[in-house]
């Protein structure tokens, strides 16, 4: 396998990974009122969700959804439909918790951030379109499919667990400071309020 294929996987999916989305928008909001592990839970989920788009693409699922015009549309108002509930459970979340409790924000099981984490990939019709058009692009006719798919997946989580480990490490380190512990308590209303913002976007782009 040529290293020009690993190179150019990871300048494809350079501008992907460092626009923040779903992953980032969750890693703010549970390391904020949990720690470390909810940060690896998120990178977890996402990771799981890379391989089954992988798995995916290589059973010729995602290419069905892409060719049907109707099978794309329910996936994607599935995945935007998603995202404003979690948007909204997340601020339900926060105000409940503001009404019932003065001290530290109660963090949600691991499990569940996990949960979040993979759905929120699965149903990202843009994730699934990844793993069905960049291998294509990249590997030689006669390179298997299912190899380049998952060797994409491999390239992705890599460089996404990279990327969201600078964002739980940041966090974790500033909720140290007194400032931090003040406002902590608001990461769960702008980070409902930023999922919706996404499953709005995702609804409405084409």
């Amino acid at each position: 396998m040529s290293w020009h294929i690993l190179v150019t996987f990871g300048l494809a999916l350079l501008p992907i990974i460092l626009t923040p989305g779903t992953s980032a928008t969750l890693v703010a909001q549970y390391v904020s009122v949990g720690g470390r592990r909810h940060g690896a839970a998120v990178m977890a989920g996402t990771a799981t969700g890379h391989f089954l788009h992988a798995g995916f693409a290589t059973l010729g699922l995602s290419a069905v959804v892409m060719a049907s015009a109707t099978a794309f549309a329910i996936v994607r108002y599935a995945g935007a439909a998603y995202l404003v509930g979690l948007g909204i459970y997340l601020l339900v979340t926060s105000s409940r918790q503001r009404r019932q409790a003065t001290g530290p924000a109660v963090a949600p099981p691991v499990a569940r951030v996990y949960r979040h984490a993979l759905i929120g990939n699965v149903v990202n019709p843009r994730a699934a379109l990844i793993y069905l058009t960049v291998p294509a692009q990249v590997v030689a006719v006669d390179f298997p499919i299912a190899a380049a798919a998952f060797l994409l997946a491999v390239v992705h989580t890599v460089m996404m667990v990279s990327w969201l480990s600078l964002w739980t490490q940041a966090i974790a380190s500033a909720k140290r400071s007194g400032l931090f512990k003040r406002i902590a308590r608001q990461f769960s209303r702008v980070g409902g309020l930023l999922l919706i913002g996404l499953g709005i976007r995702a609804a409405v782009t084409d």
